[in-house]
């Protein structure tokens, strides 16, 4: 009898067994789960465990004005949690469960049934992200809805819908912000400025002239091309000035029947002491803020430099080094880890070319 009841247990844990594996989905989930309307089903439908509703998981980059038909687009999915097995179902679709655009996998994602995108190998990062491409509808569409479900572990389950509007058919302008200037010498000066495309693609440039003529130089900024829906630092170097005249400068995003120019700086050369009219050294923007995990910090050095970059309390102590490490002339983009701080308010300190920029940031 003792025998039958242990063989017993063992052809039980091994159906157990066999169940579990046949259910996870470690290499993708299988068409039709993505927690929509019309598909009526989730994570949960195989793994079992209660529902939740999650409310940052499932990110685009469609602008808030929405998108404009036929442009591409970045899904973003990111499942925060320990290092349990973790994998996800999205579809953008209609009321009657139709696509609605078209979807295109990424790395470590893959489309099954034409319109759902999954993970093709489950990850253990915390967070796990995966990125792949929406391409909106044609115009009239309307506002569509991205759906997706989300599994981590066996059966920690939450899924997410998230609306994106069509445009309303003029696209929003660039962002340009004013010119600031840095003498490099009385005959030279590092011009540079920030654009944020708005989710389109403009040129870069620069214009500038002596404050008693008319007539403007324009010369290409670097980068020459700007574009996405944050800002990008593009600089300059000016030479062949003359000592002791007034200069006015202006940065400019253009393409195709659309121009936008920043507001213009006048600046004088002296005496080849750098100076500087702004608050700031050299424009830097850092993003998110406020944040919990990472800071993304992007600015332009006008020369090779050793940069550190300090978090600095709100009372003006040290709290740590960031970074501090050799960068070369041009733009830079650095993330920063600052998941372990405490929650407040703090100045981030960016000390290039024994000058010190400073901008107030909340960490959550």
């Amino acid at each position: 009898m003792k025998k039958i009841s242990i063989l017993t247990c063992l052809v039980l844990g091994a159906l157990f067994i066999g169940f579990n594996q046949l259910n996870s989905y470690p290499t993708g989930a299988p068409a039709g789960y993505s927690g929509s309307p019309a598909d009526g089903q989730t994570c949960a439908n195989c793994h079992g465990g209660t529902v939740t509703t999650a409310s940052n998981v499932l990110t685009t980059n469609v602008p808030t004005a929405g998108y404009t038909p036929g442009q591409s687009y970045t899904i973003t999915v990111a499942i925060a949690g320990s290092s349990a097995r973790k994998g996800f179902e999205v579809s953008v679709q209609n009321s009657s469960g139709n696509i609605v655009g078209t979807v295109a996998s990424g790395t470590g994602s893959m489309v099954v049934g034409t319109k759902y995108v999954t993970h093709t190998s489950a990850k253990t990062s915390n967070p796990s992200t995966w990125t792949f491409t929406w391409t909106a509808p044609a115009k009239g569409t309307g506002t569509v809805n991205i759906y997706g479900a989300f599994v981590n572990g066996y059966s920690v389950i939450s899924k997410q819908m998230i609306s994106v509007a069509e445009a309303n058919g003029v696209p929003l302008p660039p962002i340009v912000s004013a010119t600031n200037v840095s003498e490099l010498s009385a005959t030279a000066a590092n011009i540079d400025a920030s654009i944020n495309a708005n989710g389109r693609i403009f040129n870069a440039a620069f214009q500038y002239k002596d404050s008693l003529s008319s007539i403007w130089n324009i010369v290409t900024a670097v980068p020459g091309t700007v574009s996405g829906n944050t800002p990008t630092n593009i600089f300059y170097t000016v030479t062949n000035l003359t000592k002791n005249a007034y200069y006015q400068y202006r940065a400019c995003a253009w393409n195709v029947g659309d121009t936008v120019w920043g507001a213009t700086k006048t600046f004088k050369i002296s005496s080849g002491t750098a100076i500087n009219e702004n608050k700031n050294n050299f424009v830097f923007h850092v993003f998110p803020i406020p944040s919990n995990d990472l800071l993304q910090v992007d600015f332009t050095l006008f020369q090779n430099s050793n940069t550190v970059i300090n978090l600095i309390s709100i009372d003006g102590k040290t709290i740590r080094t960031l970074f501090d490490d050799q960068l070369l002339k041009g733009a830079n983009t650095l993330k920063l880890n600052v998941n372990d701080c405490k929650a407040g308010v703090y100045f981030l300190q960016i000390n290039a070319n024994n000058n010190n920029s400073y901008m107030k940031i909340i960490i959550q």
